[in-house]
């Protein structure tokens, strides 16, 4: 049986290669972050090793095929990120329209006003500090200080104009959903009505 020359420098060379396995191993991990990119890209060059031996005057084949492992993983990496900017990812739901479902645009838009009216109906006082604090980012001691008035009347005023604002909402809330559910109903009944 004769032994060609160049197959024997590459089993040698897989050897070697196959006894720092877990270096390559953690190296290709380090730098892509998961196991399994890692074991494609080891294997890879493994492949790379049995199809192209390295040239025999390579003096130090194993830290020559650690570079090889690192290259390799870094390459897989810039062609990940390469392509995941090449896709957008589309939004679940289906729904192009940047202000979402119209059901959704209404809902936002009649709780809005509903938010808009309790502020209005606010003593002008009141108003005044909470659009102060929520919309102007004012500190509430800065808003005492300016008013005359101690800190905890202004906290508690701001308190209760939020908790109206949100029961506002909600309220609001309740009766849109309350009104899609009457809908649906009256819809459903129909149906059996004229079967009767």
């Amino acid at each position: 049986m004769v032994v060609n020359p160049s197959q024997s420098i590459s089993n040698e060379q897989l050897k070697a290669a196959l006894l720092t396995y877990p270096k390559l191993l953690a190296s290709a991990r380090r730098i892509t972050g998961c196991m399994t990119l890692a074991e494609d890209v080891v294997q890879e060059v493994l492949l790379q090793l049995v199809s192209k031996p390295l040239k025999s005057d390579i003096a130090a084949p194993a830290p020559y095929v650690m570079r090889m492992v690192r290259n390799l993983a870094r390459d897989h990496m810039r062609r990940l990120r390469y392509e995941r900017g090449l896709f957008v990812e589309e939004q679940v739901g289906g729904s192009t329209s940047a202000y979402g479902s119209p059901e959704e645009r209404l809902r936002e838009t009649e709780a809005y006003e509903a938010f808009r009216c309790t502020v209005e109906a606010m003593p002008a006082r009141t108003r005044k500090f909470y659009e102060e604090h929520y919309f102007d980012d004012v500190p509430q001691n800065i808003i005492a200080k300016e008013a005359g008035v101690s800190c905890a009347l202004v906290c508690g005023l701001l308190r209760d104009a939020h908790s109206r604002c949100l029961a506002a909402i909600s309220l609001n809330a309740d009766s849109t959903t309350e009104s899609y559910g009457n809908h649906g109903r009256h819809r459903s009944s129909r149906p059996r009505e004229m079967r009767a």
